[in-house]
């Protein structure tokens, strides 16, 4: 199941660890609803 991770935190080595725990992808808040629509494309193809 492909887990995008959505959170405040946006230092590299957040991103680094949320990715090791197995995150597909990492968006940091606040966000456009066009940055989502990228990330779910990439996420589910």
């Amino acid at each position: 199941m492909p887990i995008i991770m959505v959170t405040t935190e946006g230092g590299k080595a957040e991103v680094i660890t949320a990715l090791k725990a197995g995150v597909n992808n990492y968006i940091v808040k606040p966000f456009t609803p066009q940055v989502l629509k990228e990330k779910l494309e990439d996420v589910l193809g």
